[in-house]
């Protein structure tokens, strides 16, 4: 057997879940009323949370989810290496303290519900070793890929930066301009097709070299390249379907489907790829979340104290004041979403200069933040918190806040389930399962926006989003890949609010990497 159909064999059975999903797996239509989805056993419901008692308000009671007996809420939190000791046990009742742990990338283990007894030691499953990046380098494993995928071979492509995937998995040196090809081979070695003012960004690659001068030697050259091959992968999405996948032009695609050769998307390909975290890169996410919940606290601390004071701050003020703390700790960072009042109810709303509105007593707060290490291995995490400067929250925003934490933990529960049953999940279908939660709840009408999405090393990354509503992706959420899960309801002209979590996608269920708050943050004392 050779080494390449070896590599092919190994990589079959979780990419042929990624290529084929189970038959009957296909989720009934998500808004009909209380239609479970086919296939999956009547769920138990989640534990109703306590009474709110840090605002003084009691809280509304709120749907339940249909979270699967084996993803309580409570077993999901997430495992933070840089937690404070848990607080001494309350004398009423109260959430389960959060499990903390001294090691920054322990695995997040689901336990079996109360009602089933634990299996035998010898029988448990192995923890499985976290998925390491496929690098374009490794041909044997990229031709493996390939070979389940049934594809003579990827086309990687770029024309001045403009496909930062291909970017990525190629690392040009220097900044070539002009449009280059590379080719993966399903067999025989690779080739690259580029500019021969450029060859010297290239020179690091393996396989044969070509060159080209202008448009007409670039399309005699590409067509040998591509004779006897009959189908390609490349950065295209049909109609646009994955936008985050649809990184070539419609021109180049054109100029390859004229050789003969049939484009497919490299879709599933680039999430072994490029989408994958690897172990330095999960090192480095847990750094960049430990850094975002310090800042959190910081900004939260200065509104409360300026509030409190009487002192007039705006929300771009708070927006710099994280941008300041994000480069002293060496972060590449997003502008941070800092809303209150009424700029909350626009889940897209960023302060400026120009635009910013005074922060008051009374108003809800939403901050938003995304950031990396700015280092190669680095890799983004993302969360969203919500406070209030007050001593209370309103009923009506913490009944909508509730609701919002129970479509979160509903993904969270559906995704730790799939896994736990070794059954592949797109992120359509955990889109879908939130939405029509929301739907049952009575507040479909104030979701704005998707799930979800996919985080790597860029902030919208080359992974599945968890999205049926902005675009349908189709996609299997991949072990090794990280997401957001961040459900937000909003009422026009009033306010928004939204909980935002980053997840890692480890091989036993999902690691919840960020804080999950389940209730809005009061910032000023009774």
């Amino acid at each position: 057997m050779t080494r390449t159909l070896k590599v092919a064999v190994a990589l079959f059975p979780l990419a042929l879940a990624i290529t084929a999903p189970e038959v009957g797996a296909q989720p009934a239509d998500p808004y009909a009323d209380e239609a479970p989805l086919p296939a999956e056993p009547a769920p138990a419901p989640a534990p109703a949370k306590s009474p709110s008692k840090s605002n003084g308000t009691p809280s509304a009671k709120k749907p339940t989810p249909p979270a699967p007996a084996d993803a309580q809420r409570g077993s999901l939190d997430p495992l933070d290496p840089y937690a404070d000791p848990p607080p001494a046990p309350p004398t009423s009742p109260a959430r389960p303290t959060k499990p903390v742990t001294s090691a920054p990338t322990p695995p997040l283990a689901t336990p079996a519900a109360k009602e089933v007894p634990a299996e035998p030691a010898a029988k448990k499953r192995p923890v499985a070793a976290i998925p390491e990046r496929v690098a374009i380098s490794d041909l044997v494993a990229v031709q493996g890929l390939l070979a389940v995928q049934r594809l003579d071979g990827w086309l990687l492509y770029d024309r001045a930066g403009e496909n930062p995937i291909s970017v990525r998995l190629v690392k040009p040196e220097g900044t070539p301009t002009r449009a280059w090809f590379y080719l993966l081979p399903a067999k025989g070695e690779p080739v690259a097709l580029v500019h021969s003012s450029e060859v010297a960004s290239f020179q690091h690659l393996a396989g044969k070299k070509l060159t080209y001068a202008g448009y007409r030697d670039l399309d005699k050259q590409l067509r040998a390249m591509l004779k006897g091959l009959r189908t390609v992968a490349a950065e295209y999405s049909a109609k646009g379907a994955v936008p985050g996948a649809s990184r070539v032009d419609a021109g180049t695609i054109e100029r390859i489907r004229a050789t003969g050769v049939q484009v497919r998307s490299s879709d599933t390909l680039v999430q072994f790829t490029k989408a994958m975290w690897g172990d330095a890169g999960r090192t480095a996410h847990y750094v960049a979340v430990h850094h975002l919940a310090e800042l959190r606290k910081d900004a939260l601390a200065f509104i409360a104290k300026a509030v409190q004071n009487g002192q007039v701050i705006t929300e771009y003020d708070v927006q710099q004041r994280l941008l300041r703390g994000m480069t002293i700790r060496g972060l590449v960072a997003a502008p941070p979403a800092v809303a209150a009042g009424a700029n909350t109810a626009d889940p897209f709303y960023v302060p400026t200069a120009a635009k910013s509105a005074p922060i008051r007593r009374g108003d809800v707060i939403v901050l938003s933040m995304a950031a990396k290490l700015d280092k190669p291995e680095g890799i983004w995490a993302a969360q969203t918190w919500v406070a209030i400067a007050d001593a209370t929250v309103p009923e009506r925003i913490a009944k909508a806040f509730e609701t919002a934490s129970l479509a979160r933990d509903q993904s969270l529960a559906l995704i730790a389930d799939r896994a736990r049953k070794r059954r592949p999940i797109t992120g359509a279908e955990v889109d879908d399962a939130a939405r029509a939660f929301f739907k049952k709840a009575g507040v479909a009408d104030r979701v704005m926006h998707r799930t979800g999405h996919s985080i790597d090393d860029e902030l919208q990354g080359a992974g599945a989003h968890l999205d049926n509503y902005e675009s349908k992706d189709t996609r299997i959420l991949t072990p090794g890949t990280g997401v957001t899960i961040g459900p937000g309801l909003y009422v026009a002209g009033d306010f928004g609010v939204r909980t935002e979590i980053s997840v890692f996608l480890a091989p036993s269920g999902p690691e919840v990497t960020t804080p999950a708050q389940d209730e809005i943050e009061v910032l000023l004392a009774p």
